[in-house]
């Protein structure tokens, strides 16, 4: 009996001394999501990207090359920008605009439901403080975004059509 407990002291000493095999316990170096580059770089666009698969000609034969293009709506909404790496390749005329306002939220009339969405609101903000003081930035929720494009025989002209968020619009590019 007394050569197993021998043994078994010996087993548990080498295995003190021995690396753990597999992934470690205690991660070393720096993860990516700690970069600086990662936590301190430009935010990705949120605006929706548009896939052009043939190449559009205009009247004038000027071209817009297939590719990934990113979407946006002019600050006036009067205008669909497309660009590619920050580059603005064509602009489109909006004919339509549509904005959902059913998701409007409405202000509480009781003082009793406004000092409980008050309190709510600042449990909200002191979790997001104590995260941010030990470095966890909370993902901030996706804005739904989409950009289609199709071709009408009967015009002769691109549809596009651009969703975000609550605003829908749409635009046309002649051929």
């Amino acid at each position: 009996m007394g050569n197993i407990a021998l043994q078994m002291e010996k087993f548990n000493s080498a295995q003190r001394l021995l690396p753990q095999r597999g992934p470690s316990i205690y991660s070393s170096g720096i993860n990516d999501r700690e970069k600086g580059f990662v936590l301190y770089g430009p935010k990705s666009s949120d605006e929706p990207i548009l896939i052009i698969v043939d190449p559009i000609y205009d009247k004038d034969r000027k071209v817009i090359a297939p590719g990934y293009y990113e979407l946006m709506l002019s600050y006036d909404r009067q205008n669909l920008i497309l660009t590619q790496k920050q580059q603005i390749i064509a602009v489109i005329p909006v004919f339509k605009i549509e904005e959902d306002k059913s998701q409007v939220k409405t202000q509480p009339k009781d003082w009793k439901a406004q000092k409980k969405a008050d309190k709510e609101e600042k449990k909200k903000q002191k979790k997001l403080k104590k995260l941010a003081a030990q470095g966890k930035m909370p993902e901030e929720p996706g804005i739904y975004n989409n950009a289609t494009i199709e071709y009408e025989d009967e015009g002769n002209y691109y549809l596009i059509k651009y969703e975000r968020g609550k605003i829908q619009a749409w635009g046309a590019i002649k051929m």
